[in-house]
């Protein structure tokens, strides 16, 4: 059977694909959620494999429906746009994929001046844990650590600089505390604050015993901080503030170069749309020129 007669079906997949929900999918798509499960069904009939499985109480892509999403989403917010375009659509939806840390401390505190330029534009920030595979499936920009993939443009936001905190309430009157890494596969294990402690001379900041706490994501790691279970080394963005308000304290000074840099990564063939073309300009608005305290030296306190 020829697919061009199933489009409903190929419509209503890529719409449960990127909601993983029946129930949201029958709500963007208008229909009743048994409508969408029988929508399914025709086309996992159709195509010979199962698209979907349960995972907890929701559902998840099989490795032949992840496929098939990767190829049909980006074709329909192609056929979004076009339409938009042609009927001369008055709003834009773009969808801006950014690590937590990095859209909790910088992105959002700033964004409140996107959206007063530019009304017309439905900006959709989706946080994600580990950077994402660039494609227009995931997303219509990225904001990544990993900017180096083929056919797309990356311009610098701002380089990963980390510092040693520690809650202000935890270091008075105390010498000694235990210190959290973001460090855990195995022969790598605290070896955040090793680097730390041979970059800024300090040997004394890692644990005599080699005892850690352990945290996989700097928001973690920070909330740890809060809550005095000890002292972490986190990106000078994410602390800046609470540096500043005396909550959060500093170890010493120095900044820890990572290399791992947070660029804004659009897709060459799409840089003239004019919504990202409009991202692009607003982030180079936001982002301060560059100094020679960005790649290494001592802690420049940046309000976020």
């Amino acid at each position: 059977m020829e697919f061009r007669h199933n489009l409903r079906a190929l419509h209503t997949f890529e719409t449960v694909s990127r909601h993983l929900s029946v129930s949201a999918a029958a709500a963007e798509l208008g229909v009743t959620q048994s409508a969408v499960s029988h929508q399914l069904r025709l086309l996992a009939e159709i195509v010979g494999e199962r698209l979907f499985q349960k995972s907890g109480r929701g559902i998840a892509l099989t490795d032949a429906g992840r496929d098939l999403a990767q190829r049909l989403q980006p074709a329909f917010a192609e056929i979004h746009r076009s339409l938009a375009e042609t009927i001369g659509g008055s709003r834009n939806r773009l969808r801006l994929a950014v690590c937590s840390s990095f859209a909790t401390a910088w992105l959002v505190p700033r964004i409140r001046s996107f959206y007063a330029a530019h009304p017309d534009i439905d900006l959709q920030i989706m946080m994600y844990a580990q950077d994402p595979e660039l494609t227009d499936a995931m997303g219509d920009a990225f904001v990544t650590t990993l900017p180096r993939d083929p056919g797309y443009h990356a311009q610098l936001l701002w380089p990963e600089l980390l510092v040693p905190v520690v809650s202000s309430a935890l270091i008075d009157g105390k010498s000694e505390f235990n210190y959290i890494t973001t460090e855990l596969l195995p022969g790598r294990i605290g070896s955040d604050w090793h680097a730390y402690a041979r970059h800024g001379g300090r040997a004394d900041l890692v644990p005599a015993d080699d005892r850690w706490l352990f945290a996989s994501h700097y928001i973690v790691a920070l909330d740890m901080v809060r809550l005095g279970l000890g002292a972490a080394l986190l990106p000078d963005f994410l602390v800046a503030r609470e540096i500043k308000s005396g909550s959060l304290r500093l170890l010493h000074d120095a900044t820890l170069p990572t290399l791992e840099d947070y660029h804004l990564c659009i897709k060459e063939s799409r840089r003239s749309e004019p919504a990202l073309d409009a991202l692009v300009q607003w982030f180079r608005q936001e982002v301060p020129k560059p100094n020679g305290a960005q790649r290494t030296g001592r802690l420049r306190l940046v309000q976020p």
